[in-house]
């Protein structure tokens, strides 16, 4: 269950001594739900436990308020997850895709809602899941997430987002020591293309 619960995050959040001003969740959200159509280009870096070097992946993802997300890898191999409230669907190369419903796998779909609330600063639904750090620094904020729930609380020990108009990097620390750290960039707001309509069916 991990690698998908690993992989979502990576589709798809310490006060510092000086604030430039308070920033709070429901400024956070608001913030997030400006843009119906969010597109970005990632790098990956995975540091695993006994490996000299970083695991690097490449690719580019669309959230999209209504349609959900699709989350496309590009390197080193190709990897492609789309993903609502309904389904989740994860490919690679040219295999068969695999398929998981909320009925198939309830627990992981509870982490699906999770994972929508960190994308929009769902103020009740992170509240009730993590200890919530918040704060802001010349124009940047930091989102510390730590969970509180099993299962989220056996794997993870921190969720950490930093950003400014946009979210531009995700840090996972989980419990075996790892860590992943996902940025993005050239971010684009426009409507989806009919093309880009087709990927999430």
């Amino acid at each position: 269950m991990k690698k998908y619960l690993v992989t979502a995050i990576t589709i798809m959040v310490m006060c510092f001594s000086t604030l430039t001003y308070s920033i709070t969740l429901e400024d956070l959200q608001q913030q997030f739900n400006k843009q119906n159509i969010i597109r970005a280009d990632f790098i990956q870096a995975r540091y695993i436990n006994g490996l000299s070097t970083p695991l690097h992946s490449t690719g580019k993802m669309i959230i999209s308020q209504n349609l959900g997300l699709w989350w496309h890898q590009q390197t080193p191999f190709t990897m492609t997850l789309k993903m609502n409230q309904q389904r989740m669907e994860q490919s690679i190369d040219e295999q068969q895709p695999q398929i998981i419903t909320a009925e198939s796998q309830p627990q992981l779909f509870q982490f699906n809602h999770l994972l929508t609330a960190i994308f929009t600063a769902d103020k009740q639904i992170l509240e009730n899941n993590f200890d919530v750090i918040l704060s802001e620094k010349n124009q940047q904020w930091t989102l510390i997430l730590t969970p509180k729930n099993a299962p989220l609380n056996k794997i993870f020990k921190q969720i950490i987002l930093n950003g400014n108009t946009y979210l531009q990097t995700i840090t996972i620390d989980d419990k075996q020591n790892d860590k992943t750290l996902i940025t993005f960039k050239n971010h684009k707001t426009s409507k989806l293309t009919k093309h880009e309509q087709l990927l999430f069916k």
